[in-house]
């Protein structure tokens, strides 16, 4: 894999980023319908940052197959300009040595972003917690897994790992864009999040 840029660099290429849909069969059907909804958000705020990544979905075909209703239903994504529709999952359509899978189960925190890689996030909705879904998929083909550098750059350090799509993205496109990862988290992380662990604390200090 190519050497990792800084931050000036990284304004020379945009960044490759796809979502995978071969998960189908790992969610209900509500789940579908939820990422569906998180496909499009995902899409138009990457288009609307000030250095939008290179989106990619990939697994299309398969997730035709076994579970359309993850797809926006309107069919518009199909023509969607700044966006790249791949038939095939991501294992099988990009070298493993360029594959970087993104995984809140991963060791590794995710500390510069690589032009050379491609970036995968899993097409799980965040209310399905099916652990390890991602790192296997990485370990599958042999490339590597990373977590969002949460622990070290949140406001809070236990702060929720588990986001849905559309944070991730959001947060690749603002570092993307030549945000600190202090910023990208910070603007981004879910304010439910923080609020909830603030909440349990209280209530710990209160036994």
């Amino acid at each position: 894999m190519g050497a990792a840029l800084g931050t000036a660099a990284l304004a020379a290429q945009p960044v490759r980023v796809t979502v995978d849909l071969s998960f189908g069969k790992m969610m209900q059907p509500r789940e579908h319908k939820s990422l569906a909804h998180q496909l499009v958000r995902a899409y138009g705020l990457n288009r609307k940052a000030p250095k939008p990544l290179a989106l990619h979905f990939s697994a299309l075909a398969l997730a035709e197959a076994e579970a359309p209703a993850m797809l926006p239903a309107d069919g518009k994504w199909r023509s969607w300009p700044d966006l790249e529709r791949v038939a095939a999952p991501a294992n099988e359509q990009w070298p493993a040595e360029r594959l970087v899978w993104l995984s809140p189960d991963a060791e590794a925190p995710l500390l510069e972003l690589d032009p050379a890689a491609t970036y995968v996030v899993g097409g799980l909705v965040d209310r399905s917690v099916v652990q390890h879904a991602t790192t296997d998929r990485a370990r599958a083909c042999g490339a590597i897994a990373v977590r969002l550098p949460l622990r070290e750059f949140a406001p809070r350090s236990d702060v929720h790992t588990i986001l849905n799509v559309v944070d991730v993205v959001q947060m690749l496109a603002a570092r993307h864009s030549g945000r600190s990862w202090e910023e990208a988290i910070a603007d981004h992380v879910p304010q439910r999040f923080v609020d909830r662990r603030e909440r349990e604390e209280r209530q710990r200090r209160e036994l």
